[in-house]
């Protein structure tokens, strides 16, 4: 039984994930889990005109969290530089100091909002950004979205659980039980900065 449901979940990871992608398994995803496939499919590219509205509406980003923004995107490999880097070479990709700020997202069947608006929906599971085969457990402190290569993208920052004293730990019914994949956190955050995490689809 136990390990039955350790595969369920195992399973119920990639079809969120959409690592099932294309074939009979990717056909039966669609199924087991409709509209995934149709949240994830490309947006059409913004025009410069709705670019630009939406930067206009958009609100300034504090110094910190911009920085922070930045080095999340440069380390996935995207060549973005800061705007206050002066001068910009010709044809460099400038990130924007502005987002758009919003109390809360609803994608498909799911709805995201800050600790702040809604508590219920700001609990959320992601990838640690520094080892994505680690998964974490916090609230989302802010939902920014921003224009990025003419597609708009949203980002959440999160902040983590704080985990429990291994002494605490130890005494959870999960601990003796690692298939399940589960633990047991504190209710409040961590003190050290949050963690950024980016949906894999475009909100348009």
């Amino acid at each position: 039984m136990l390990r039955q449901m350790a595969r369920r979940g195992r399973l119920e990871a990639q079809l969120s994930d959409g690592q099932l992608k294309g074939g009979i398994t990717g056909q039966f995803s669609e199924i087991l889990q409709p509209g995934t496939a149709a949240g994830r499919r490309a947006a059409k590219p913004l025009s410069e005109a709705s670019v630009a509205q939406i930067l206009k509406v958009s609100k300034d980003l504090p110094e910190e969290d911009y920085e922070n923004l930045l080095q999340y995107l440069q380390a996935k490999g995207q060549p973005w530089r800061s705007c206050f880097d002066l001068p910009h070479p010709n044809g460099a990709l400038v990130l924007p100091p502005v987002v758009l700020y919003s109390r809360h997202l609803k994608i498909g069947d799911w709805t995201f909002s800050r600790f702040k608006s809604r508590k219920k929906n700001s609990r959320i599971q992601y990838k640690d950004p520094q080892d994505i085969t680690t998964f974490c457990t916090g609230h989302i402190r802010e939902i920014w979205q921003i224009p990025l290569h003419n597609h708009l993208q949203t980002f959440f920052l999160v902040e983590r659980h704080k985990p429990l004293p291994f002494g605490a730990i130890v005494k959870t019914p999960y601990y003796s039980l690692p298939l399940f994949k589960t633990s047991v956190v504190a209710a409040e955050a961590i003190s050290d900065l949050p963690a950024l995490s980016a949906l894999r689809f475009r909100v348009w």
